[in-house]
């Protein structure tokens, strides 16, 4: 199991939050609630995964990517846990 760092951020209407991951360039998602950010984040891992995006090293590795949260506007920092499903 390993952790990452994601940010959610709510759109302007508060109905959805947009997720991205400091470190994963173009690995976004979004959630429909506060809820749903941990699952969404999640599912956006696994899909990156399938896509062939190598994951870097998790926060258990002491990496913590750099992000700078002035560029959000009410952000939450979210640890997601994602451990791949192994191969069959």
């Amino acid at each position: 199991m390993r952790n990452y760092i994601a940010i959610a951020e709510p759109s302007d209407d508060g109905r959805t939050w947009w997720i991205s991951f400091p470190g994963l360039r173009g690995v976004t998602s979004a959630a429909d609630g506060p809820e749903e950010i941990a699952r969404q984040a999640r599912d956006a891992l696994a899909s990156a995964i399938e896509a062939g995006v190598v994951l870097p090293p998790g926060i258990e590795d002491g990496v913590i990517p750099a992000y700078d949260l002035g560029e959000y506007e009410n952000p939450l920092v979210v640890l997601v846990a994602y451990e791949p499903a192994v191969a069959a």
